[in-house]
């Protein structure tokens, strides 16, 4: 399946005319343009707004997830926006954009569940002085740890970085190793579940992917 097909790249675009194809000098595809759009969530007010934006879409979409910058220079370059230094937008940590891109794994769906809900919370904290309402990171590895944490409902980075590696390993091998948990089980016979939350996420990337994540992310003490 190529790219395009597999982004629903047509039907994107067809929903959003001011964003069109650019050229690219990497593999993948590089879509820019005005994202218009319109968000509300619970205890905070509609907004409807645009930033123009720049979406770097990888041939590995789903394993890589697409990077997104901010073009058009409405968002403050300041370090409670969340912008890396790169100048993309720090949208979340990779595993939970892997769970949220889950729900719908196409172009539309990335809008959706990732890059809307930050620039909602981007447009409520310029124009009202709102903190950014789906919560934020911090930054660096402690914000990662954190998040991870909270996902697979464990402590500590050592247990993340179990996790991660346990990812990258196939199923039956991952399932005879010491749990992460504590339970004093191995992964296959958690007490806790730790291992169909694991499984969930084997759906989201390959094992090699992961491998490079862990790799990539967490440093040695």
């Amino acid at each position: 399946m190529s790219l395009i097909s597999k982004i629903k790249l047509e039907d994107f675009l067809d929903k959003h005319r001011s964003m069109s194809i650019k050229p690219s000098k990497n593999d993948g595809l590089i879509v820019e343009g005005k994202l218009y759009f319109t968000a509300k969530t619970d205890g905070y007010r509609e907004v409807k707004d645009f930033y123009k934006i720049r979406i770097k879409i990888a041939n590995n979409f789903l394993s890589a997830i697409p990077e997104v910058e901010e073009i058009g220079n409405k968002i403050p370059r300041e370090e409670e926006y969340h912008i890396n230094p790169d100048n993309t937008l720090c949208l979340g940590s990779s595993l939970r954009l892997l769970q949220l891109l889950s729900k719908d794994p196409t172009l539309e769906g990335f809008i959706k569940y990732c890059l809307v809900p930050y620039l909602y919370g981007v447009s409520l904290k310029i124009q009202d002085g709102e903190k950014l309402v789906f919560g934020e990171l911090a930054h660096g590895e402690k914000g990662i740890i954190d998040e991870y944490e909270k996902i697979f409902a464990i402590k500590g980075k050592d247990s993340i970085k179990q996790v991660i590696k346990m990812l990258s390993m196939k199923k039956r091998v991952a399932n005879k190793q010491p749990c992460s948990c504590g339970c004093k089980n191995r992964l296959g016979k958690c007490s806790q579940k730790l291992n169909v939350k694991i499984n969930q996420f084997r759906h989201f990337a390959a094992r090699y992917w992961y491998k490079n994540y862990g790799e990539e992310t967490f440093t040695e003490a």
